[in-house]
């Protein structure tokens, strides 16, 4: 870990960097000669990012729910600063707590994923603001703010409503942000990802396996969404690499006049203009077809345990 660092210009917190996007994102911010100071929750992944980033990384360690370690993590960046601003903060850092109809949703896993997706990331932005430029004695131009949403949070896959609000609050809340703090110069932008090659599939698929005997109405179709997401994890020769998420957060950085929302996924005909431009009717019919969802249950008809 430098004792200073010299470009004080090129300074960027990454949050969840241990592997993903946020790995992608720091490797290709260092290619730019960013300094990133880059959060992760595990000694092994500290040791691990700072042997394999060299002095150009520095490591924050916190759970972005944990206020006090946010605040700790803050303090630690700003004596690195030398009373100059950060060129950006990238509330990367999320989880998606698997595939659950909201008839059956768990209300400790709704409240788990609104707390690491949305709260979180406001709890780290109030810690950096001051060094983001709302602290007006600070050189430099205020930095930005890149709020890592999804393409899913513009619209919702059934079973998958959970995360989905998550990101749509995201949303929501970025734009808010971007509104209140243009006073301030400090600029907020949502960048949207879509099937991009993580282990956030693989933790989805392990999270989303679903329980056969829970007896559930809706057991059979979450078993068909089950499905689907192996077949598309299995095929994600198409997924794109982190790292093309990584050159559009330094874009917006470097940019004037960077858009509010960033879209960046494959198949964007099919994955984003589609669904969030045609006719919501139209979208539910395909979706429904995607996911087996179009024959009704038989009224007046128990239904045996699983089934549906």
């Amino acid at each position: 870990m430098p004792a200073h660092i010299a470009n004080t210009d090129r300074v960027v917190v990454v949050t969840g960097v241990s592997s993903g996007i946020g790995h992608g994102i720091t490797k290709f911010l260092i290619n730019q000669g960013c300094h990133v100071f880059g959060s992760v929750r595990r000694d092994e992944d500290a040791k691990r990012l700072q042997a394999e980033c060299g002095e150009c990384f520095t490591v924050l360690k916190f759970d972005v729910t944990d206020e006090a370690a946010v605040q700790k993590a803050a303090a630690k960046v700003a004596s690195y600063m030398d009373g100059h601003c950060l060129l950006g903060l990238v509330n990367n850092a999320g989880i998606h707590v698997g595939l659950d109809a909201l008839a059956d949703q768990p209300i400790e896993k709704l409240r788990k994923q609104l707390e690491v997706n949305l709260v979180a990331q406001l709890i780290v932005t109030k810690a950096f603001l001051p060094q983001l430029g709302l602290d007006l004695t600070l050189k430099g131009k205020p930095g930005r703010i890149l709020n890592m949403s999804s393409i899913y949070g513009s619209y919702t896959l059934p079973f998958s409503s959970a995360y989905s609000a998550s990101k749509a609050g995201l949303n929501a809340l970025s734009e808010g942000m971007r509104r209140e703090l243009k006073p301030f110069g400090i600029g907020v932008v949502v960048i949207a990802p879509g099937p991009i090659r993580t282990e956030i599939w693989d933790d989805l698929i392990r999270n989303a396996e679903p329980t056969a005997d829970s007896g559930s109405l809706f057991a059979k179709h979450v078993q068909a969404a089950h499905a689907l997401s192996v077949t598309e994890t299995s095929k994600r020769s198409w997924f794109w690499e982190p790292e093309v998420v990584g050159k559009q957060v330094w874009k917006v950085l470097k940019r004037r006049f960077p858009p509010t929302h960033v879209v960046v996924t494959p198949n964007f005909w099919l994955n984003w203009f589609g669904p969030t431009f045609f006719p919501g009717r139209i979208v539910d019919i395909e979706i429904s077809r995607r996911f087996k969802l179009c024959r009704r249950h038989k009224r007046g008809v128990a239904p045996s345990p699983g089934k549906a």
